[in-house]
């Protein structure tokens, strides 16, 4: 996994212009919350001696680097450099006066460090005057009421100003105590002289490189040599450079290539198989590509269906570039990263069949032009969501996270799935919205989609695969039922399957019939809940013949005989495919519509 977060850190490095310079990451966004809207510069003369002004200026992102601002830690909670949050201008000159002392203690001798040194005595000999000149120019400004702001010292050379992220002393005391994190964590020191397990390099390397937080070595079972911690660094060695390399492509991924679906967390992780010439142009036109396409706020939610754009950029980038897609969940602030899924090395020609399958199923009747709201038409895409429906993660039904995330790992790597488990999953869920008066249609469909889409994978492994033996004899009054047939043969690919989805029609027909004479469905008590098998199916058909019979209202002769001939056949589908044709026939109903001219000669 982390091979695709290098060599992406690793271009973005060396192209600058795409990423920030060297302490993006390493200072902080004092802006976070949006509120924070203006600095007060107190600036001095290029050699630290004198106080020229106390200067305004409106906050700006893209000086954020420049402002180096970085907050300390611990229970003193001072800055790291001389760069604050205004509060009251006595409390804040005092916490950048800890700052420059800080600095200057830890800087090396030369010019920079006596500017420094030269800035601390100014603070130390005229601390009450900055106070008082701070104050004056916070008085003469309009703020807004809940507008914050960022106190800071600059130096003026010349015709510019130098912010504090200008200066080597500054960038080296954060690259720095950016560095500590990966050595020195738990009470314990972990670095030695090793060869760096990405770029190869003799140098010294650390031990507490955590780029996820999921490598850990705070307990026993993760660490090497006699369970010491502070000899960490032999296990995975990492040096000072890849470890920056590592968090800039980390940082790219989590602001380009991470977003949610379905309650999950997920990020795309491009990977190059191999390195030649012109690997710097694959990756180039990779990211220009997924820049593009960028998500937006209507395609957080979605893996699939809204995103079709984003996975034909890793469709089409060619043999040269793989994917690792990472689902993960974040716990205690960020602190705890927890991988859920991860899906090694899923190759472009795989994910354009996934496209191209997805585009195959959305092409069904079936699918294409349902009614909704106010009269309106529309198309169901599919989508992992329709997989997630019946596998969700809900106080009443329980958690299928796992077996979802394991549908999902299936799908991505050419693994089978088990038609039977996600068949009896799907049934359930539409059983149960079905007793409790619930409209069923779209999860009917919901399913089938689904279905249809792993099917036309070839995935399933334990799907029976039907018989289709009877010939039978199309005319006027029965062509519209074998013509949807012959039109959805990947759905109706037996006999028996053919039966069943009939007598759901017929059962629908003869409850419509009685809703409109008595505005109720006294024959949806005989349906069992939708829990079928083979003898129920028989007993619902004849039951069903013999009520259309005593309304006298027996419109369906020619689909009661198609239903005859497709059940001669043996069953050979189990009970829950049994309950779901059934239940697939009642909700398709409508579209058989024939009989109602049939309907009209009687009355």
């Amino acid at each position: 996994m982390l091979t695709g977060v290098y060599q992406l850190g690793e271009y973005l490095g060396e192209n600058a212009g795409i990423q920030g310079g060297e302490l993006e990451g390493v200072v902080e966004n004092p802006n976070e919350k949006g509120s924070l809207k203006h600095v007060i510069k107190i600036i001095f003369d290029e050699d630290g001696r004198f106080l020229e002004e106390i200067a305004y200026e409106e906050f700006s992102e893209s000086r954020i680097e420049r402002y180096a601002y970085k907050k300390g830690v611990g229970a003193r909670g001072g800055d790291v450099t001389p760069v604050s949050k205004l509060t009251e201008p006595s409390k804040t000159v005092t916490k950048i006066k800890a700052a420059l002392k800080d600095l200057v203690a830890g800087a090396s001798k030369g010019k920079e460090r006596d500017m420094f040194a030269a800035i601390l005595s100014c603070f130390d000999e005229n601390a009450p005057q900055l106070v008082k000149h701070v104050e004056e120019k916070l008085a003469g400004m309009a703020f807004g009421k809940r507008d914050s702001s960022l106190l800071t010292v600059a130096v003026r050379q010349r015709d510019s100003e130098k912010y504090m992220g200008d200066y080597s002393v500054v960038k080296e005391r954060l690259l720095k105590m950016y560095d500590e994190q990966y050595f020195d964590r738990y009470g314990k020191v972990s670095r030695g002289q090793g060869i760096c397990y990405y770029c190869g390099r003799s140098t010294e390397v650390y031990g507490f490189v955590n780029t996820y937080n999921s490598y850990t070595v705070d307990k026993i079972g993760f660490v090497s040599g006699g369970f010491r911690q502070e000899l960490a660094w032999k296990n995975y060695p990492v040096c000072s450079g890849c470890s920056h390399t590592l968090e800039r492509g980390k940082r790219y991924i989590s602001a380009n290539l991470t977003s949610r679906f379905s309650g999950f967390n997920y990020s795309v992780i491009p990977k190059i198989t191999f390195k030649d010439n012109e690997q710097q142009n694959i990756i180039s036109e990779i990211i220009e590509d997924f820049e593009r396409h960028k998500f937006s706020l209507s395609q957080k939610e979605n893996l699939l269906a809204s995103e079709d754009e984003f996975i034909e950029v890793m469709a089409n980038s060619g043999n040269s570039m793989n994917y690792n897609l990472l689902i993960f969940k974040e716990e205690q602030s960020g602190k705890v990263f927890r991988i859920l899924l991860y899906i090694e090395d899923i190759v472009p020609s795989r994910l354009k069949r996934i496209l191209r399958i997805k585009d195959r199923v959305e092409e069904i009747a079936l699918f294409r032009n349902l009614p909704g709201k106010d009269k309106t038409v529309y198309n169901m895409p599919f989508s992992f969501e329709r997989i997630r429906r019946f596998l969700p993660n809900t106080r009443i039904e329980g958690s299928f996270d796992k077996s979802f995330l394991e549908v999902l790992d299936n799908i991505f790597s050419h693994k089978k799935i088990s038609y039977k488990f996600l068949l009896r999953r799907m049934t359930e869920k539409i059983r149960s919205a079905f007793l409790s008066g619930q409209y069923i249609d779209v999860l009917v469909l919901e399913a089938l989609i689904s279905i249809l889409f792993i099917q036309m994978l070839g995935l399933f492994s334990d799907r029976e695969d039907g018989r289709s033996c009877v010939m039978a004899e199309k005319n006027e009054k029965n062509a519209e039922y074998l013509n949807f047939f012959e039109t959805h043969s990947v759905v109706f690919d037996s006999d028996y399957r053919k039966a069943v989805f009939l007598t759901g029609v017929l059962a629908d027909k003869l409850m419509s019939i009685q809703y409109k004479e008595r505005s109720s469905k006294p024959f949806y008590s005989r349906l069992n809940g939708l829990k079928l098998n083979t003898g129920l199916v028989k007993r619902i058909y004849r039951e069903a013949v013999n009520k259309l019979e005593e309304y006298k209202k027996n419109y369906y002769r020619e689909l009661e005989l198609l239903i005859c001939e497709f059940m001669l056949e043996p069953q050979s589908i189990s009970d829950d495919d049994i309950s779901f044709y059934f239940t697939m026939g009642m909700t398709m109903s409508k579209k058989f519509q024939k009989e109602k001219k049939e309907e009209g000669k009687d009355d």
